[in-house]
């Protein structure tokens, strides 16, 4: 048996947040030389959104790392692992797999958030081919990781997105476009943004009008601002925040309905356009809730 080897994997399994838990089976199975096996581990969380610590753990999830041996000699190597994250009062479990290199070596941590809804922020070293590769290493990026749980893809995963500082997605921007009681102290306002940015929920004040109303305040890169929650776990939208924005928004659109009305009163002789059924209507984000 190679202990270098069996060492070095106990070191990255701790590094990914299984702990020493697995150590013995994963020695067990080495020494028999066994050539493909898969470890399973099992642990409860309260759902990300909890912060009660009297509340029971209900989300269930269980990890199944996969080993492979070398074919030319001892080595073995830890790929991948299957995450399955069963939440209570949903039927169908959320299930992904996470490839170790391919995705910047996802703790277990970092996995539950991500089935949880979450988008976090970490450190990564940027890909590189052939061509670019020196002695050197290069420098690591921050990078933003969300899952997309609304849809899977042909080997049963939910697309991975990353978004690099080329996308711009500034946080701190996004936080001070909305009426958040605190902001205005600098300690306050960069632990609630490094809360955010390890894809966690934060805890906040926001004024509607002349009310003060507790929320719950989570990043979300994809579309370059921050999701809000009320009391309910109900997604707050901008028209709630902002309804003078709304109001003058809606009589935007129907001065421009009564223009085209016009236009099209005049140009109704115009020959009938021909339907093309390849164009689309941009994509919105629909109203949701804790944890998609």
């Amino acid at each position: 048996m190679n202990e270098k080897n069996l060492d070095y994997l106990k070191k990255v399994l701790d590094n990914l947040g299984f702990g020493t838990r697995l150590n013995d089976v994963l020695e067990t199975a080495i020494r028999r030389e066994i050539p493909r096996f898969t470890l399973g581990l099992n642990n409860t969380h309260r759902p990300a959104e909890v912060k009660d610590q009297n509340i029971p753990r209900t989300d269930h999830i269980r990890f199944e790392l996969n080993f492979n041996k070398a074919k030319e000699n001892d080595i073995y190597f830890l790929n991948d692992y299957l995450v399955t994250l069963r939440k209570q009062g949903e039927p169908v479990p959320r299930i992904q797999t996470f490839d170790l290199e391919r995705d910047h070596r996802i703790t277990a941590l970092q996995a539950w958030k991500l089935l949880s809804g979450l988008a976090f922020e970490k450190d990564v070293y940027p890909k590189q081919n052939s061509e670019e590769k020196t002695a050197e290493k290069p420098e690591k990026t921050r990078v933003w990781f969300k899952l997309n749980l609304d849809v899977t893809d042909a080997y049963g995963n939910h697309p991975l997105r990353t978004f690099y500082p080329e996308y711009q997605y500034n946080l701190s921007d996004s936080l001070a476009k909305y009426p958040l009681k605190g902001l205005e102290d600098a300690t306050k306002k960069e632990e609630i943004l490094k809360t955010l940015r390890y894809g966690n929920f934060q805890d906040a004040e926001l004024t509607i009008g002349k009310k003060s109303i507790p929320v719950m305040l989570a990043a979300n890169p994809q579309m370059k601002t921050i999701d809000i929650y009320d009391k309910n776990r109900r997604e707050i939208r901008d028209e709630e925040i902002f309804p003078e924005r709304a109001a003058a928004q809606t009589a935007k659109a129907e001065t421009s309905a009564g223009v085209k009305d016009r236009k099209n009163a005049v140009t109704q002789s115009a020959p009938e356009q021909t339907e093309q059924p390849w164009k689309q209507e941009p994509e919105l984000e629909s109203a949701k809730t804790i944890g998609r």
